[in-house]
């Protein structure tokens, strides 16, 4: 076995085997690949003037201006301190991971109380 693929090597690198009539349509194949090319435009990226009246609502928005930064980093002309959430928000995000996502603890307490009540209600 290992003579036949030694065989194969060395023929592969003589340019005589079986393979050599498709060796070269997959090299054109692949030198002939075109890649779609990038739909971001990084050298004049579109930046909305937002005093224009002509500007939809939602480009004036605090998430597209996340979307730019996101998308041409500080070409994009956005402060990269308002891209995070005022205190205000913050509390408010707080607030409603802990009503929504409780801790373990919580959770193990709010199954031992409702365990608790079906255990009172089949004593009584």
């Amino acid at each position: 076995m290992a003579a036949s693929l030694l065989s194969r090597r060395t023929a592969l690198f003589f340019g005589f085997t079986k393979l050599n009539s498709f060796l070269p349509a997959a090299v054109q194949q692949i030198a002939n690949y075109n890649p779609r090319p990038l739909w971001l435009n990084i050298k004049s990226p579109y930046i909305p003037n937002k005093e224009s009246e002509k500007t939809p609502e939602w480009q004036k928005t605090e998430k597209y201006e996340r979307k730019l930064f996101g998308r041409y980093g500080s070409a994009s002309g956005v402060d990269p301190a308002k891209l995070w959430p005022s205190q205000a928000r913050l509390e408010e995000l707080m607030a409603e991971e802990k009503e929504w996502h409780p801790p373990i603890e919580v959770m193990l307490e709010n199954i031992a109380a409702r365990q608790r009540e079906k255990e009172q209600k089949r004593m009584q």
